[in-house]
């Protein structure tokens, strides 16, 4: 039987990720960091600490519940609330931080986080050689933050040098503070600014490449910017009197141009604690969408102007509740156009001391993290001049392919700002290798055969491969050619020269062929969310009754994004039928707000009373 100490009402943070794990359990929301220890060092003085970790941070020792409909934080004792398991991982000395990463990626270590009935962190001590050992801290975000790390880690190391020297460790508990929110006027300022501004935004433009049904966050390799161009913008950012961090942000808004975004937007995850509340472990962090209006030739203090104007926005919006912004905004898609892209710089708090006395201690914080409150998240890590980044990303948007391309193209980026180039080293993408001979379907342009069309491997888009002699380029709106992975409209490049538009839409993928997305208009369609179209209609025509399907926006009380699926005059399912089949490959958010099922049946099929059934979202 649990015992609860007490409890009070979630919050809206911890709603939205309780609300996130419960509708889709393979989401895990979390990630985890670890300490190594070389020395002696009795289990039971690990274990100890890990209590008195919980036992000093309420946030880190709370369930998350229901209670006559109110989802409420129940706050366990610690000893109830320590989930500290033992395990053997033999390794070389050295090769701890991969053997545990190595570890993290086994198939049994990614289960589901109930948070009904765990507390949001769990302990794994794994022993490598009788005088090494690792503590993994394994967290889920419903109730920790990056800023959380830092602090288990120094009340960790401070516990457990005091259980070493055999003093008594009692800390005194923290309770669980209210997080620290903009007045009200600063939050009515930033609704009015955004009721306008998300008109204005695009969907952002990014590689694409990802596998539809992949429902998982997943991480990049990590790898290092060029520690003489970081040491360049150092030096522009002390005589622009800016810091290293605009600097990098300048850089991005760059390569977001070259990408060809003119006006979007970007998440930067905030820190929202004060002094009354940055000593306690929980969560105390914020989404704060900012901004940005990019050019594709920019001088460098242009675009230390434009990271500047976001800063600023940050700066004054950053305690204002992400719900309540979206909320704010109703029947327009901020909440799914200012999430495709997020910022991630958290710093280690100044003066943080982990060592334990008699050990040689060596933190791994910059970990994968597989939380998907942003679709993608640039994770940045400095010790200047060395900088580090890593992307974590949804792996039905991105493959690792076009994950590391975006950070070879953002370390491209950094190098030319730190150059003073306003010109772009990063290549346009080129489609010329010929298709293979037998199979797929002819892609006619006029009387020309441009290239071969397969399209076996559904609700994928299909592969589009250039003929004998033939390239394809693609080009953004305002004629730009684009990078590789980077949709846009396809152009034909005939081998005596002309160039012949297209009304496609698609990219250059990683194997040098071409994706077909759809039509190069109408991929979008704004409501509330943001539906693409094309991905919705390809995977409903991937059920056996469906032989065509098309979303459109239609206006009754409110724009809604409708699904309309046709098939023979026999076995046609319901629209509930057609939802279960989206949602195995769609995210519920990516899904059209009302189906729509006809039958082809030509006596019948003109007769709107024919439908065999519809469905409001």
């Amino acid at each position: 039987m649990t015992t609860i100490l007490h409890e009070r009402p979630a919050d809206a943070g911890q709603y939205a990720l309780w609300a996130e794990a419960t509708i889709d359990p393979s989401i895990s929301g979390g990630g985890y960091f670890v300490a190594t220890f070389h020395g002696a060092v009795d289990a039971h003085h690990l274990e100890a600490a890990a209590r008195a970790v919980l036992h000093r941070h309420e946030p880190l020792r709370s369930v998350l519940r229901l209670v006559d409909g109110q989802l409420r934080q129940c706050v366990l004792p610690a000893e109830e609330a320590c989930d500290f398991e033992h395990g053997d991982l033999p390794c070389e000395d050295g090769a701890e931080r991969a053997a545990v990463r190595a570890w993290r990626e086994r198939p049994e270590q990614h289960r589901h986080w109930d948070l009904a009935t765990e507390a949001p962190i769990r302990f794994r001590l794994l022993r490598h050689a009788p005088d090494r050992c690792s503590v993994v801290f394994e967290a889920h975000h419903a109730g920790f933050d990056g800023r959380s790390k830092f602090l288990v880690a120094r009340d960790f190391s401070a516990c457990l040098g005091d259980l070493r020297a055999g003093r008594a460790v009692r800390p005194t508990p923290l309770a669980a503070p209210d997080t620290p929110v903009a007045p009200r006027e600063v939050t009515e300022e930033a609704i009015e600014f955004w009721r306008t501004a998300v008109d204005r935004a695009e969907p952002m433009a990014l590689p694409e490449g990802g596998r539809l049904g992949q429902r998982t966050v997943t991480a990049s390799p990590t790898i290092e910017l060029d520690p003489s161009a970081v040491a360049a913008l150092r030096t522009k950012a002390q005589a622009l009197e800016v810091s290293t961090f605009t600097m990098l942000m300048a850089a991005l808004t760059r390569q977001l141009a070259v990408y060809g975004n003119t006006e979007s937007l970007l998440a930067l995850a905030s820190d929202v604690s004060d002094e009354h509340t940055g000593h306690v472990a929980g969560l105390q962090i914020n989404v704060v969408p900012v901004a940005l209006e990019t050019a594709r030739s920019a001088s460098t203090e242009q675009s230390v102007a434009t990271a500047r104007r976001a800063l600023t926005q940050l700066a004054r919006n950053r305690r204002v509740p992400f719900v309540d912004l979206v909320a704010g905004v109703p029947g327009k898609p901020l909440a799914r156009l200012s999430t495709e892209l997020g910022l991630s710089f958290p710093r280690p708090p100044a003066g943080l001391d982990l060592d334990v006395p008699g050990l040689r201690s060596a933190w791994d914080f910059f970990t994968p993290n597989t939380n998907a409150a942003l679709a993608r998240t640039l994770q940045i890590r400095a010790d200047w001049p060395r900088c580090r980044v890593r992307l974590d990303y949804r792996q039905d948007l991105m493959g690792a392919a076009e994950a590391e391309q975006l950070l070879a193209d953002f370390r491209t980026a950094v190098s030319d700002l730190a150059a003073d180039r306003t010109t772009s080293s990063v290549a346009p993408a080129r489609a010329d290798r010929p298709a293979p001979a037998a199979g797929g379907s002819p892609y006619l342009r006029g009387d020309v055969r441009a290239g071969t069309v397969h399209d076996d491997d559904a609700p994928q888009p299909p592969t589009l491969a250039p003929a004998e002699g033939v390239a394809f380029t693609v080009h953004g709106p305002s004629g730009q050619p684009l990078p590789r992975s980077i949709a846009g409209t396809v152009r034909v490049l005939l081998p005596d020269g002309r160039e012949i538009p297209t009304e496609d839409c698609g990219y250059v993928a990683a194997d040098g062929r071409v994706r077909l997305l759809g039509p190069r208009d109408g991929r979008w369609i704004r409501t509330r969310s943001l539906i693409d179209a094309s991905a919705v209609a390809r995977v409903a025509r991937t059920h056996p009754w469906v032989r065509e399907a098309e979303v459109r926006m239609e206006q009754a009380r409110t724009a809604t994004a409708v699904l309309t699926v046709t098939g023979p005059s026999t076995g046609a399912p319901s629209a509930r039928d057609i939802r279960a089949h989206l949602r195995t490959w769609l995210h519920g958010g990516d899904l059209p707000g009302r189906i729509r099922v006809t039958v082809s049946d030509p006596d019948t099929s003109t007769d709107p009373s024919t439908d065999a059934d519809s469905e409001e979202g």
